[in-house]
């Protein structure tokens, strides 16, 4: 039975080794953004310069009660499924995630691509950060508002460089070890069967060896009779020579 599991251990362990060294991996990058209130013009701006009054101020997320209202609509249409169309048509990697920063509030927003070399995970977070600008203007602009009245975005952290990220090659190692212990109990139980069969065969041969003995041990072959005596006709027999 080790015979038929021992390969597909030494099969199992190098599979899962070349998965680990040579296998394809995943780099990951990030980069976050802060989001800065407008600066409104005050009473006094306005007296100096009336033409301040003419400025078109209708943004509505200046009318919002929540001040994350309009971080948390850019995530939303970051994340939106047109927006990893465009990274692949751009040939881009395609795993993304836009969420809120340090502690899930506030006006921080955090972005990271995963890419299979260093380079694309930088070209596809370089592209986020763009669209991220592109999405912050188009949605307080929909009412035509002046540049002084728009939230604008300061990036408190640039990636310099993408890291590589481990857990997708270990989660990889792991399937395949998972089924490399599926091979291995498949090949045990091939093993016990064939050794079963085996044993099988040996012991019927055992059998019909030992019955082929009995047999040709058997002193009677069917024609003497029960006491030991010839079998011969009555009518052989030879009464007494009666002398009177």
């Amino acid at each position: 039975m080790k015979w038929f599991a021992f390969p597909a251990i030494i099969l199992t362990i190098a599979a899962a080794a070349a998965v680990y060294l040579y296998g394809p991996r995943t780099y990951e990058s990030t980069i976050s953004y802060a989001l800065v209130n407008p600066k409104i013009p005050s009473e006094k701006e306005i007296d100096l310069d009336p033409s301040l009054n003419d400025l078109n101020a209708d943004n509505p997320y200046l009318r919002s009660s929540d001040p994350n209202l309009i971080a948390n609509v850019v995530i939303t249409r970051l994340n939106a499924p047109g927006t990893q169309e465009h990274l692949k048509q751009k040939g881009l990697g395609t795993e993304f995630l836009a969420n809120p920063g340090v502690g899930g509030a506030g006006l921080i927003v955090s972005i990271t691509a995963s890419g299979e070399t260093e380079e694309q995970s930088l070209a596809t977070i370089y592209e986020l950060g763009t669209l991220f600008e592109e999405n912050l203007q188009a949605i307080q602009t929909i009412n035509g508002a002046d540049e002084r009245f728009l939230f604008t975005s300061i990036a408190v952290a640039e990636p310099d460089r993408a890291t590589e990220k481990l857990s997708s090659r270990v989660r990889t190692v792991i399937m395949v070890a998972l089924a490399g212990v599926i091979l291995i109990f498949g090949s045990i139980s091939l093993g016990t069967w064939v050794e079963s069969a085996k044993k099988n065969r040996r012991r019927r041969a055992a059998e019909a060896a030992a019955a082929a003995d009995a047999t040709a041990d058997d002193p009677t072959d069917g024609t003497a009779d029960p006491e030991g005596t010839p079998d011969t006709k009555p009518s052989e027999r030879r009464s007494p020579v009666d002398t009177h």
